[in-house]
């Protein structure tokens, strides 16, 4: 089954640069997921121009995070690039 919880995607990602960062805050509400997936552009990131995806569509542009998805509130995954593994801090 498709995760269907929403995540908020930065529009540096969303505009095809790899997610390089991965923060998991509290969900405010059931559909969502409380993820935050980030190109780690220091200083770059606008909260006013991120997008809300689902999971699935985040999974679907990089597969690689189905090994940290299921962690827990308060998680922090970093990688340095596509070939990278994920980091937890």
């Amino acid at each position: 089954m498709k995760d269907r919880r929403a995540s908020i995607v930065c529009s540096h990602v969303a505009n095809g640069r790899p997610i390089l960062r991965a923060v998991r805050d509290e969900p405010e509400m059931a559909e969502d997921s409380g993820w935050q997936f980030l190109c780690d552009l220091v200083g770059e990131e606008n909260p006013e121009t991120a997008q809300v995806w689902l999971v699935c569509e985040v999974l679907e542009k990089d597969f690689s995070l189905k090994s940290i998805i299921n962690l827990p509130t308060g998680t922090i995954a970093t990688r340095l690039g596509l070939d990278d593994p994920w980091v937890i801090e």
